[in-house]
């Protein structure tokens, strides 16, 4: 699973991204992005454009929008068959930028650890995802989305049994294309190379969702890296 994520881009990984644009100035740093917020991203609904969702799919047929809570993430080995993520997977891709993710680890009992994961090449990228429209019966317009999650690679999976789809920028352009194939669209949801990752304990203060600073995001002291 995939509850918690941040995004704080650097110019010159946003300039390696080409063709894919993205503004910086429409970003506003955030370091404990939670479920029901905005979140920042690049769709192709009539034309390629950066936008903010909100994180929790309401699929359109949807009788009231509380089903976002349950729908964070979706398993990529079903999103071609489940009713829930089968138009959204057709029609609705989308990316979902962000700079690392948290991972919680169980150690005993109910204790859990954070950790922070990101790519040690590039402090943005993109997590393949899923969205929708939904119009509520008062008329009511929201745009949402999910996060798309696979099996653990080397590093997540002394972890979490379970990852976001990180996508590279060549994988991120199929993803978005319209015309691409079920077959290769599949092909794209696997584990991201653990040697491009780096994974570290993090101060538990990422537990609350009302905390928001860069100190989440560093390592505590005399941690060993992943």
């Amino acid at each position: 699973m995939c509850g918690r994520f941040a995004l704080s881009p650097k110019t010159k990984d946003v300039e390696k991204l080409h063709p894919l644009k993205v503004d910086l100035t429409k970003i506003t740093p955030s370091y404990n992005i939670a479920p029901s917020q905005k979140i920042d991203c690049i769709i192709n609904d009539h034309g390629t454009e950066q936008t903010q969702l909100i994180w929790g799919l309401i699929p359109f047929w949807a009788k009231d929008k509380s089903i976002s809570s349950r729908l964070i993430n979706a398993r990529a080995e079903t999103i071609a068959e489940r009713p829930t993520f089968k138009h959204s997977f057709e029609r609705r891709r989308c990316l979902i930028l962000a700079s690392g993710f948290y991972e919680w680890k169980k150690i005993s009992g109910s204790k859990k650890i954070p950790y922070f994961v990101k790519l040690e090449s590039t402090s943005l990228f993109f997590f393949a995802g899923l969205w929708d429209k939904w119009i509520a019966p008062n008329g009511e317009f929201m745009q949402t989305a999910t996060i798309i999650t696979t099996e653990p690679n080397a590093i997540m999976a002394d972890i979490h049994n379970r990852m976001p789809v990180i996508l590279s920028r060549e994988s991120s352009l199929i993803w978005l294309d319209n015309h691409s194939s079920e077959q290769s669209l599949r092909s794209l949801l696997s584990p991201y190379n653990s040697f491009d990752m780096q994974a570290y304990e993090v101060s538990p203060l990422v537990n609350n969702p009302r905390n928001n600073s860069s100190e989440l995001i560093k390592p505590q002291p005399n941690d060993s890296f992943y």
